[in-house]
């Protein structure tokens, strides 16, 4: 009895001596109390004070407009022929019914300048629109005129995907209307995992992200695409630092009131089996200064919360673990999940099962 009780103590003494894969779960709390930083269990309270921010601009934002082929923007070029159509000339009775007023290229403003009509916004209009429109203003000067409408010279339609792709590019879109998948696999794919991809599109001063995983999972996210968008896929504005006993490491980029908690943890490989202590998942956030949440607690007192705060959650806990999906992760948070108690202990036990190691036979 006294020698298992020596052994135990000395696997214990040894184990306290293991490297460590990061801080324990009581040097966390020492550490938060020396430097007056809260720890919070993600209790409803908690979920409540926190409230739901402000999600971020997803592909939505954008509009639901559809590539509709043949609209005039700047850069064309226009042939305009206006008709009279009473038994007059056009202007007056010894002119022909039938005038070309020519060829016009449109400016970078989307306007064109026509004899008899004057200055005139067709950009953004079809042809059919820009004959309605030239009509009317004829109408001020001519008889009964009718104007028809060309495109004589068409600027290309183009969209631009950048980034982690494996051929970016300027690409054509075509009759069918190309959408945000049909131009990643123009552009060759994706080179990285849709679950850690993020997706911008720039459109005409406006930008939206969305989760590559995402665009493919629903297809509202799948917009259509228009002349002049930017796809770059990679990294996004908002990331995130996951620390010890998880299934990956490191920095992962997301789109800001995209990601849960718990999604942020499923993204990081999950809880490793064999060394995380589920009741040791922490939080790290720096509130920006001026920022603060009010905190009620179980005796109905209220608490202000600002600066640095650490959350804890216990993955145990149901109940704690549905609340990971209703926490909203932030641009800068840390994860870190501690080790459970015997990790450490067990390496130790992994040590001295392994078979000695015979040195090698010198040769002779």
């Amino acid at each position: 009895m006294t020698i298992r009780i020596a052994f135990i103590s000395a696997c214990i003494g040894l184990a306290a001596c293991a490297p460590a894969d990061g801080p324990k779960t009581s040097q966390v709390i020492h550490q938060a109390r020396q430097s007056d930083t809260p720890i919070l269990q993600l209790n409803e309270g908690v979920v409540r004070a926190l409230g739901t921010p402000h999600a971020g601009t997803g592909f939505q934002s954008l509009g639901t407009q559809s590539y509709v082929p043949g609209i005039i923007k700047p850069g064309d070029t226009i042939s305009v022929t206006a008709f009279g159509t009473g038994n007059s000339g056009l202007f007056n009775a010894s002119e022909s019914a039938t005038l070309p007023l020519g060829d016009f290229t449109v400016s970078q403003s989307g306007l064109v300048a026509l004899p008899f009509a004057g200055t005139i916004n067709v950009a953004g209009k079809s042809v059919s629109a820009a004959q309605n429109l030239i009509t009317n203003k004829l109408r001020e000067t001519a008889v009964d005129p009718y104007a028809t409408v060309s495109i004589s010279r068409m600027e290309r339609d183009t969209y631009t995907v950048q980034g982690a792709v494996a051929s970016a590019g300027v690409f054509t879109l075509t009759s069918r209307g190309e959408n945000v998948l049909d131009g990643l696999a123009n552009a060759g794919g994706a080179s990285s995992d849709p679950d850690a991809t993020v997706v911008t599109v720039l459109r005409q001063g406006r930008r939206g992200q969305e989760m590559l995983s995402n665009v493919i999972s629903q297809d509202s996210r799948n917009i259509p695409l228009l002349p002049g968008d930017t796809l770059i896929v990679g990294g996004g504005d908002a990331s995130f630092v996951a620390d010890g006993a998880l299934g990956s490491t490191g920095t992962f980029d997301f789109v800001e009131g995209a990601l849960t908690l718990a999604g942020a943890v499923a993204q990081a490989g999950g809880l490793q089996d064999s060394r995380a202590n589920p009741k040791s998942l922490f939080v790290f956030r720096r509130q920006p200064t001026g920022e603060s949440f009010l905190l009620k607690s179980e005796n109905g007192e209220h608490r202000t919360v600002y600066g640095d705060v650490i959350f804890r959650v216990d993955y145990s806990n149901p109940a704690e673990r549905l609340r990971a999906n209703r926490f909203q992760l932030r641009d800068g948070d840390a994860i870190y999940v501690g080790n459970a108690p015997l990790a450490n202990f067990s390496k130790y036990f992994q040590i001295f099962s392994r078979p000695p190691e015979i040195p090698a036979i010198p040769q002779p």
